[in-house]
């Protein structure tokens, strides 16, 4: 066996000019695990830094054998963003998960910005949904105080990280209400550390 070259390997990756991963289940895809970001997003982030251009991404479905769909990896997020992360059945599907529901919320929104930092993958509005639809949406509070406020201030936190590292452009209001709310759940949950000593 060949030993591990780190000069042949960054020449290899230099030289790439298109990155594909493809999926033939349903089951899971590019939001459900950080998996998927750590070695496709992450071979996307390295093509860049070694060339300082992106490669072309795609990522496969072939799920149905008969009908198998290429999509760029921006466009498979932006399918999955509007048909399952804002889709209220599936948010009303989490929610019957309690504890464990809001957590795969929050780990959801946590992969969205893990592949936007490798991949430039979301765009303002969509970081605007997650914030309007699973953070400061007055119902979705609720239930996440009562279930898990630790997930409602992870999510909070992902989205005041992803504008201050440039990756949303988010409005002025937006950003006082999350930075209010983050540091209201910050509050409860020291008080509520402090109550169990």
């Amino acid at each position: 066996a060949r030993a591990y070259d780190p000069e042949v390997f960054q020449r290899r990756m230099a030289g790439l000019d298109v990155t594909v991963k493809n999926e033939d289940t349903r089951e899971t895809h590019m939001f459900s695990s950080d998996d998927y970001n750590a070695y496709h997003g992450g071979m996307i982030a390295t093509v860049r830094a070694l060339t300082g251009k992106a490669p072309r991404s795609y990522t496969g479905d072939s799920s149905d054998r008969q009908r198998i769909v290429l999509r760029s990896v921006a466009e498979e997020a932006a399918r999955l963003f509007r048909g399952e992360a804002m889709n209220p059945k599936f948010i009303e599907g989490m929610k019957k998960h309690g504890y464990k529901g809001a957590s795969d919320l929050a780990n959801y929104l946590a992969h969205s910005y893990q592949w936007d930092a490798t991949s430039a993958v979301m765009k303002d509005w969509m970081y605007e949904g997650y914030a309007r639809k699973y953070v400061l949406d007055a119902g979705m509070q609720e239930w996440m105080q009562e279930v898990n406020p630790w997930a409602l201030h992870r999510m909070a936190e992902t989205l005041l990280e992803a504008q201050q590292r440039g990756l949303w452009n988010a409005s002025q209001e937006t950003l006082d209400e999350l930075r209010s709310l983050y540091l209201s759940i910050e509050g409860d949950l020291e008080e509520r550390a402090e109550g169990s000593i």
